[in-house]
This record gives structure tokens, sequence and C-alpha cells, in this order.
């Protein structure tokens, strides 16, 4: 029997590799699956393994740095053998002195990253108290970018997107962009100049301290560069060095803030421990950016409420770069061949959802539809010929799983698991029908997302089904109904969009995949619709151009 212990789900491709090398398919544990139960149990848990073969497979050698924490959690385990498999499969053995080593290590580690906290809350409180510096843009250097993020494993989800979107359409504009990541470069195309973060050589415990020592390493590293002409920093959990550099330089800092990540955890994983501090960076990078950008009228009304100037203030949603989601960029052949790679015939009408499987993302409300459906109605799905994609994976994938545990789904339904978000275009291009059954928040308050793969979704020219929620609903807003699709004949002169259906609402989206499967005509026109209004409203040139636009506003020299 094999085990894998993961920090973060794989590639769905690297989980294919990593059988075959294994000659069997492991059983996964993750960390975060360890960290939702108590202490006690999740050693119990581990201390089961009795008689195995414990793999820790690195399908990102950035994910190095985290291999002392592995080891000290394999190091708990009755394992036979630990082994660790590097991003080539190449087998490497551990033993039990190793992890004893990495055991001190990781205590060393641990205490100097309670330092760098510490540093970090001193230098939070002298910043509270800071007033914002005046800076005016220079006219001959290159903005920085800076991703402050600790990603590790295959790059996947909007974010990419995001990220790649702002950084290639800044270069188009003619604003030279220097990107600063430790992720690498996914999707930034190779004229943009990259600068490798440095990440902790070791990891430390508890977790959040690492942002911490990620932090300070960030902003020594950056402050040795010449000043750009403004920083454009991406909101991350504890990581203020936007801030600094700025005030070190003399510089405008745009931060991007997509929804405040204490509240996140609070609410969608397991609360902060360090709750205080990381809200306190927080306030200190929206107290000391010169322009805040987020992405729905919620976040903007969120951050006039936490005393965010209006005039500092730009809201657009998220968008698309237009050569990446390009329909005409698949022929037949590649449309066919990823259904081919995923057991989907080429006369099946498929409906694909893609995404991180996250709180809001309401795939375990399609889920259920998809169950529904199976179990209900197998004669109408065997002759409409609807089959299902779910791409990715994430924190709702155990109930997907066990909510299509049925007997015959796999016919049905095919859960690919994770895809570098390079190919999610692919992907797209070779659906008929795209899903964002998004839910609102559990708690009442406003659903604040922007789904970027909404958008992407809306530039494949395909048909979409989706949730009638806050900016969802709005950008799709010329929409119809299942009732309409089925008592109406499509029209060439139709606008409409989309179809929309009440969020959560599991018979509804029954209702609307039946409608729009059955209806090929008001398939090509929504999505020929749902293509002409994204490339009208929403490529990251026309978010950038915001952005920019107000950059210059703010940093004018203000008239005596």
């Amino acid at each position: 029997m094999n085990y894998a212990l993961t920090v973060y789900p794989l590639s769905n491709g690297f989980r294919r590799r990593l059988s075959a090398a294994l000659a069997t398919e492991p059983v996964y544990l993750t960390l975060a699956d360890l960290r939702q139960v108590p202490v006690g149990q999740a050693i119990r848990r581990l201390r089961s393994l009795s008689g195995v073969r414990l793999v820790i497979p690195l399908e990102d050698e950035n994910s190095r740095c985290i291999l002392p924490l592995l080891k000290a959690v394999a190091s708990i385990s009755n394992a036979a053998e630990i082994e660790i498999r590097d991003h080539e499969l190449r087998s490497e053995r551990v033993s039990r002195t190793e992890l004893l080593r990495d055991l001190a290590a990781l205590g060393m580690t641990s205490v100097g990253a309670v330092l760098d906290a510490l540093g970090a809350k001193r230098d939070l409180s002298s910043l509270t108290a800071t007033p914002r510096i005046e800076a005016q843009l220079s006219n001959d250097a290159a903005a920085l970018y800076v991703n402050a993020n600790l990603w590790f494993g295959v790059k996947a989800g909007g974010s990419i997107g995001h990220i790649a979107g702002v950084v290639n359409a800044l270069n188009e504009l003619g604003q030279p962009v220097v990107y600063a990541s430790a992720g690498g470069r996914t999707m930034i195309r190779s004229e943009v100049p990259h600068v490798a973060l440095e990440t902790p050589r070791l990891f430390a415990v508890p977790h959040e301290l690492n942002t911490y020592v990620f932090h300070r390493k960030v902003t020594k590293q950056l402050a040795r560069r010449t000043a750009p002409r403004f920083i454009y920093q991406r909101m991350s959990v504890g990581n203020f060095s936007g801030v600094e550099l700025s005030r070190a330089w003399g510089v405008p800092l745009v931060l991007e803030y997509n929804g405040s990540e204490v509240w996140i955890a609070s609410n969608w994983g397991r609360p902060l421990r360090f709750h205080r501090l990381a809200s306190e960076a927080e306030e200190v990078c929206l107290r000391h950016a010169h322009v805040v950008v987020t992405i729905s009228e919620a976040l903007r009304d969120e951050l006039l409420a936490r005393g965010v100037e209006e005039r500092r203030i730009v809201c657009y949603p998220n968008c698309i770069d237009p050569m990446v989601f390009d329909p005409s960029r698949f022929g037949d052949d590649e449309r066919a061949a990823i259904r081919q790679k995923h057991g989907v015939s080429a006369d099946a009408v498929l409906a694909t959802f893609i995404g991180t499987f996250g709180h809001w993302h309401g795939v375990d409300v399609l889920a259920r539809a998809i169950r529904q459906l199976i179990t209900t109605d197998r004669a109408w799905l065997d002759r409409s010929k609807l089959r299902f994609l779910l791409v990715g994976d994430g924190m709702k994938m155990p109930i997907v799983r066990d909510t299509l545990n049925v007997e015959g789904a796999e016919r049905y339904v095919v859960l690919s698991g994770l895809v570098p978000q390079a190919e999610a275009p692919g992907y797209l291009a070779a659906s008929d029908i795209l899903l964002s059954p998004h839910v609102a928040n559990a708690d009442g308050s406003r659903f604040f997302g922007s789904p970027t793969k909404l958008f992407e979704y809306m530039a494949m020219g395909k048909a979409i089904v989706a949730s009638d929620l806050d900016q969802i609903g709005h950008v799709l807003r010329n929409s119809v109904t299942a009732d309409v699709v089925e008592d109406d004949q499509a029209d060439e002169s139709d606008t409409r969009v989309a179809m929309l259906c009440a969020p959560g609402d599991v018979d509804g989206l029954v209702d609307a995949l039946k409608a729009m499967a059955a209806q090929p005509e008001w398939r090509r026109i929504l999505g020929r619709n749902a293509r002409a209004e994204a490339l009208a409203r929403y490529t990251w040139r026309h978010h950038t151009e915001a952005i920019v636009e107000r950059l210059k506003a703010v940093t004018a020299p203000r008239s005596l």
C-alpha cells in the first residue's frame, strides 16, 4: 500500500505519472486535511500507517523549502518506508536519522520566523501612525509588479489569468513592467523581465509565520533595485513590502484588493493564528496605497467603509486576454483530442465547469444536479447525450466525489483534476455548455466576487449557464431562462448572452441544463453574443487603462 503526503492538490497529469512510477494509485493525505481535525485525531491517522510506503511528491521544485515540514509530519507516522519523489519522479529515500535532523532544523527556523513576525508587528505599528507619502510618477522607468504569494504546485485558477492579464496588458499599453514572483511566470509574455523572489530556505511552523519571513526577504531583495515608475502589488496575507518600498523609493503604490484574506480564512477555511497581525497588515496596505484596484461593487463599498477615499479606488471587473481566450486558436482535431483524452465522445453535448472547487464556486450544487439527472432521468441523459466535465480540485472535491458516488456515474461525468491554467482555453473550446453555478456567501454578506471564469467563458463563444448572483447577474443581465429557450425559437437578431438560474437551486439548474442541452441554435447564438460582449467591455486592456488613468490623476501635482 502506498500513501502520498502533500501540501497542495497535485495536477491530474502528475498524479497519473506518479501512479505509473509507483505501479499503483496512492492514497492521498494533505496537510490541509490533517489541519481540519483535532491534533490527536491527526496523529492517530498518521500512526495508523503501519507497514506502508509513504511518498512525499514534489511536483514543483520550489516546494523543497516545505520538505522539512513534510518530513516532520511523516516522522510521526508508522510508515515502513518514506521516500521523496521530485518533479521528474526520481526517488530519494529518507532515513529516520535524517528526519531527526530536519526536525531540529525546523525548530531553529521557526524561532527565526517568530523574530520576523515580531519585527513585522513593530513596523506595522509605526506605519499605522504614519501618513501616506506624496508620490509622483517618473517618466523613464518600468513599473514593478510584486506578486508576494508563496505559491507551490501546479499554477491553476483565475488568479493566474488575472496576474498575467494585468502584466501583459500594462506592457502592451506602453507601460513596461518588471514582474517579481516566487512562482515562475505562468502565462506572462516572454518580453516581460522576471525577478525570481527568494523564498524561505526552510519553512517554519506554524505555517503562517512564513508569510512574515517572506515579507522581509521580498522587501530586502527588491530594495536593491533601482526605483520603478510605480509599484503594483497583489495583496497577500501579511505582506506589506509594497508599502515599505513605495516609501523608500518615493514612488506610487497600486494595490490590488480582491477581498480580505483575513475574512476568507475566518469564513471559508481555518482562522489565521495571527489574525490581528494580518489584519493590521491589510489596514496598512490600504492606508498607504495611492490607488486601490478592486473588482466588484461590493468590494468597492467595503473599501469606502474601511476609510479608503473614493478618488483612490478603481473598480473594474475581472477580464480576459483576447489572444489567449480565442476559440479560433483551436481546430477540430485539438478539441477532439481533449474529449478523447477524457473519454467523451465526439457527438456528446459537453457541459464543463472549470475552477478551484472553492466555497463560492457552487460545484457541490452542480454535483447534486448531476446526481439528480443520473438517478431520476438517466434515459433522458442517454437520449440527449449530455455529459459533464468538472476540471479542477480543491476544498469541495471530497463533497463532489461523495455526491457523485452513484452507480454508473462515470458514464456521464468526468473529474479531470487540476490542469495548468495555460491549458484551460482548450478545455473550454472542446465544450458546448459552460457552467458557473456560484452560490451566495453563507453568512449572508454580499457576494463580492468577480469570477474570472465567467469572462473566460464569454470570450470562448460558448453557451453559459450561470447563477443570477450580484456581479454575475449584472454582467449577464441580458439573459434568457429555461422556459424561454424551451418555448421560443432562436433568432439571429437576438442579443442575449447567457441563461441564468437562481443560485443554489438544484431543480432550477437541472431545468437550465435540460433546456440548453436540447437547443443547439440557442447555444450558438448565446455564445456568439457573449464573446462580442467580452471583447467590447471585458479585456485586460480596458481594466488596465482604468488603472493608469486613475493613477495619473491621483499622483498629478495639485494646483494651488
